[in-house]
């Protein structure tokens, strides 16, 4: 029978390389070497009877048996950490591993800051936070908790908004001076130079700014991150619309025509439901709508 023949250890291995897409990757993080992990890959295939991955070039994929297989082991894997949570005693610190991603803004210049003092107190708990791009699916837990710009319907994910915040156009100093510009007519500002997302690249209408000033803007330009754009303006560069909460931190931008040019954006926090059992993910949750709410007059200023 298959039953005897499989190693339910043999699902971590699994689950680790469908996860990372690479068996180097997935060894570093199990802690062995690369060859133990393809030999624990060949002998739950053969348990199995069935082929669970497909390698080329680009890494280890998925065949159609290795997707339907992987919510059953991953529901293995999160009914085991919550386990040795509920084993630890009372009072002492939240352990594991949680996967974030998170956009480059609110990831580098909030939540880095915020969730310090939270890994303090959780010295055995890790966190690896990552950028959002398309690539990352939270379902297939290549992620473990989402901060999106965008709300789900998905029955599987826990949803619910962090808070909204507010974006305005800047420039600095520097380009003033340098360009000699008059910060009250608008038809200088819209010919200068401006910073943007790269079009073919923007994975949400919500970061597309630029269209609603002009649609004629010189576009000069164009990085997929926040924070480089907010550099080449910060610099001298000329114009862009920058989230206030990371552009009121830096002196060398003046924000223009706040009562013309402004937006208002939301950030979303989506966590898989079984994931939720674990204290750690719920926590965590918890610290990062605490930190928001405190942080409210960054986030929607009443006025600049």
């Amino acid at each position: 029978m298959i039953a005897d023949k499989l190693n339910w250890n043999d699902l971590r291995y699994f689950v680790e390389v469908a996860h990372r897409g690479r068996l180097l990757t997935a060894a570093k993080r199990l802690g062995v070497n690369h060859t133990t992990v393809a030999r624990r890959i060949s002998a739950l295939e053969n348990a199995l009877e069935v082929k669970l991955f497909e390698q080329d070039e680009s890494g280890y994929h998925l065949t159609d048996v290795g997707e339907n297989l992987l919510p059953l082991a991953q529901q293995m894997e999160d009914i085991s950490e919550l386990a040795k949570e509920r084993a630890q005693l009372s009072g002492q610190s939240l352990s594991g591993n949680i996967r974030i991603g998170a956009p480059d803004g609110f990831g580098n210049s909030f939540l880095s800051e915020q969730i310090t003092e939270f890994l303090i107190e959780n010295s055995g708990l890790t966190i690896e936070l990552l950028p959002v791009p398309l690539t990352h699916n939270l379902l297939k837990r290549e992620v473990d908790l989402y901060i999106t710009f965008e709300e789900t319907t998905n029955k599987n994910i826990f949803c619910r908004k962090i808070t909204d915040y507010k974006l305005y156009l800047y420039t600095s100093q520097k380009f003033i001076e340098a360009n000699n510009i008059d910060l009250t007519d608008a038809g200088e500002i819209t010919s200068a130079p401006f910073a943007s997302y790269v079009d073919d690249i923007l994975y949400t209408e919500h970061l597309s700014f630029n269209k609603h000033i002009n649609s004629n803007l010189n576009n000069q330009f164009q990085s997929s991150t926040f924070n480089a754009q907010q550099q080449f303006v910060a610099n001298g560069g000329g114009f862009g619309v920058l989230a206030y909460y990371m552009a009121c931190k830096d002196p060398r931008l003046i924000p223009v025509f706040t009562d013309k040019y402004s937006f208002t954006r939301s950030y979303w926090m989506q966590t898989p439901l079984e994931l939720r059992r674990l204290a750690s993910v719920r926590k965590l949750e918890k610290k990062i709508m605490t930190q928001a709410r405190q942080n409210q007059a960054q986030f929607m200023p009443e006025d600049i």
